[in-house]
């Protein structure tokens, strides 16, 4: 049985007192199992401060996770916070590895990723793959890295097993302070995996965008490379999009980041996207990889859209919960997608429903790892965009 706990704090300048207060809310003496492990979110100044290194340092467990703009639990949701969420149990166990520094551009994103693979299957030591796989990483499409790949490579290591997660994000302007946190310290540059083993059956959900929400006919990408499409039924994405009334005129593809796009792949899982902006050239730069053949369709959507999504998902893993704990990822694109003066409706329709709960966390990401489970019942793990991702174990 794996139980969650969980801290919330938002002193970032008193170290002692952020630490104290955190302490006091966990009563580890009573509420710790056999094998245990933190999944820590926090905004980045908690680093600098020295709040994350002290704080580990008092915490008898491995700890890791990421720098997020907004975090959420029962009864809490801030902008400067850190929270901290313990999973513990007996018949459960965690194993944990980091990988090395990922070189600017992804050079050596596969043989890093295998190796931080191989050290975590050695310390599983037994010889079969882990019921699910968590993963943490920066922000990977500032660091120029196709996460996709980074994803696949995980996969590709252990087959058919499921991978949910998160990368880390910052709302700076340029994406700075996107750090991976592992054990007290924060990386800009390393991923940190995470297997659970033993007594664990985890389920996913997942939602983006009401179908009805589409605009037009599915269309095909016919050409496309890394995180760009280059066209749609063989013409540029910007012809395209501006033929079917998303945009009026060339040059205007950054317009459509609140227009999230569905794509469904060969495999018959799918995958969303939104487009970050245009590369010079016609096509649009997407937040992920698009694969020729894929039947892509935008969206319009509204922000009663974001709170029904939000609440149709939350029913959904209330009506399997059954004594488990939730753990919530949302892209940063929903979040943003409400504006400012609306920003906190998905929290507070997911908080409100599950406010009875102290075993949930949510937080903002700058991009969601989901597996989606195929009809043949093998796993696709697939980086998403504009995505609200639940892990229910």
């Amino acid at each position: 049985m794996l139980k969650m706990f969980s801290a919330f704090t938002e002193e970032i300048d008193d170290v002692g007192a952020a630490v104290a207060d955190i302490l006091n809310q966990l009563d580890l003496d009573n509420s710790l199992m056999k094998n245990s492990i933190g999944l820590l979110h926090c905004y980045h100044e908690f680093i600098d401060s020295g709040v994350v290194k002290a704080l580990s340092e008092k915490l008898p467990f491995e700890i890791a996770g990421i720098t997020v703009p907004t975090v959420c639990m029962s009864g809490i949701t801030s902008s400067m916070g850190l929270m901290l969420n313990i999973l513990t149990g007996d018949d459960v166990n965690f194993v944990t590895s980091i990988s090395a520094p990922l070189d600017i551009g992804g050079g050596n994103l596969m043989q890093t990723t295998e190796k931080m693979c191989s050290e975590l299957r050695a310390k599983i030591n037994t010889g079969e793959n882990p019921p699910m796989l968590m993963t943490f990483a920066p922000f990977l499409h500032v660091l120029k890295i196709n996460a996709d790949e980074y994803v696949d490579g995980i996969s590709g290591f252990f087959p058919n097993v499921p991978i949910f997660g998160a990368f880390s994000f910052s709302e700076e302007i340029d994406f700075s302070k996107c750090y991976t946190l592992y054990n007290g310290e924060s990386y800009e540059l390393s991923a940190v995996l995470i297997a659970i083993t033993g007594n664990v059956a985890p389920s996913f959900l997942s939602v983006a965008i009401p179908e009805k929400n589409v605009v037009g006919e599915l269309a095909t990408v016919t050409k496309s490379s890394d995180n760009i499409i280059h066209e749609i039924n063989n013409m540029s994405v910007e012809d395209y999009v501006i033929s079917i009334g998303l945009i009026e005129q060339k040059g205007e593809l950054e317009k459509l980041y609140s227009t999230p796009m569905i794509a469904n792949l060969a495999d018959g899982s799918t995958i969303v996207r939104v487009c970050i902006g245009g590369d010079g050239e016609g096509g649009a730069i997407m937040g992920g990889h698009v694969p020729v053949g894929a039947k892509i369709g935008f969206a319009m959507l509204k922000l009663t859209d974001i709170a029904s999504t939000s609440e149709e998902i939350t029913k959904s893993a209330l009506e399997i919960l059954d004594g488990k704990n939730i753990i919530v990822y949302s892209c940063m694109a929903r979040l943003e997608f409400l504006g400012t003066n609306q920003r906190e409706i998905e929290a507070q329709t997911i908080c409100g429903l599950l406010n009875d709960l102290d075993n949930f966390c949510l937080a903002y990401v700058g991009g969601e790892v989901f597996p989606q489970k195929l009809s043949c019942g093998r796993f696709a793990n697939h980086l998403h965009n504009f995505s609200l991702i639940f892990c229910v174990l």
